[in-house]
């Protein structure tokens, strides 16, 4: 029995033996068909490439798969801001409104909430004049969290503003229980305005009125009114103007007519210095005529 114990022992190992060896062997064979496979190897690059994505992404996929406390805000209507050169360029095709939706942690949704300090931004500081796809980014929120804005992006269209100077007139516009007949037309601070915006706008312009309301007047007064463009329909324009008011002189029918601003251009000023300086001289010499008549009497030269 002694004898045999060894001989059982050997042949038992060399089973496993045999048994590792032909698994070793199907396991090679097999590796070596599928890497020399092209449908073997894709299959196997897939596989690898979606093991690293796991790997990398890991925290955001435990993070939305288990995490029990993520929640989700929506923010409408979050005012759109736009970063541009307003002095040069005017902007279209960007919303005045976009929707915020905010996904994370409970606690840092509550505080979205509690400090609604969000806000989405148009920068179009660097965009030239034409057409720009600008994304809108969002900004005043807790770091970590999955924000998304719609629109994403935006066509913005940036068109150049020109200069046109325009006459202005004035509007009187009466309040309950007075009447238009009982004043004069008011007088303004000044007769014409810059007026800045694109050219089409500039073309629409027919005529630009200082908006003179009485309510709240009694009697003749003063006042700082807004100056207001018009296109041929009568409808009001969108455009920069400068000065953006006027001062309105405005007197009660029958009291003095308020004296209206005068504006001398330079060749005006000029010829009046002239004037005067010819005048002066005049009367210098007029002047020295007279000593020299007073002191020589029967000189003939001063005498007509």
């Amino acid at each position: 029995m002694d004898n045999k114990e060894p001989g059982s022992i050997h042949r038992f190992f060399n089973g496993c033996i045999r048994v590792l060896e032909g698994t070793v062997g199907r396991v090679s064979r097999l590796f070596d068909r599928i890497i020399y496979s092209d449908r073997g190897s894709l299959v196997i690059s897939g596989l690898i490439a979606v093991l690293i994505c796991v790997a990398v992404n890991s925290d955001d996929l435990s993070y939305r798969l288990f995490n029990k406390d993520a929640a989700t805000l929506n923010l409408p209507a979050v005012p759109v801001e736009v970063l541009v050169d307003e002095n040069n360029y005017e902007v279209s095709g960007v919303p005045p409104t976009a929707d915020i939706t905010v996904v994370g942690d409970g606690a840092d949704i509550q505080l979205v909430r509690t400090q609604n300090s969000a806000s989405v931004t148009a920068d179009l500081r660097n965009a030239a004049e034409g057409s720009n796809t600008i994304a809108l980014t969002a900004s005043g929120l807790p770091t970590g969290l999955d924000v998304t804005v719609n629109p994403e992006t935006v066509n913005a269209v940036l068109a150049k503003k020109y200069s046109k100077t325009f006459f202005i007139s004035s509007d009187l516009i009466v309040g309950a229980g007075q009447s238009a007949n009982a004043y004069q037309k008011p007088v303004l601070s000044t007769r014409s305005v810059t007026i800045k915006a694109t050219r089409n706008k500039l073309n629409s312009i027919r005529f630009v009125r200082a908006i003179v309301d009485t309510s709240g007047y009694e009697g003749s007064f003063q006042a700082e009114v807004p100056l207001v463009a018009y296109d041929s329909a009568g409808k009001q324009v969108s455009v920069s103007i400068s000065p953006s008011t006027v001062t309105a002189d405005v007197r009660l029918v029958g009291e003095g007519t308020p004296s209206a601003p005068r504006v001398e251009d330079k060749t005006e000023s000029e010829s009046k210095d002239s004037v005067n300086s010819a005048q002066k001289a005049n009367a210098k010499t007029d002047s020295a005529q007279a000593l020299k008549k007073e002191s020589h009497p029967d000189d003939p030269t001063t005498l007509k």
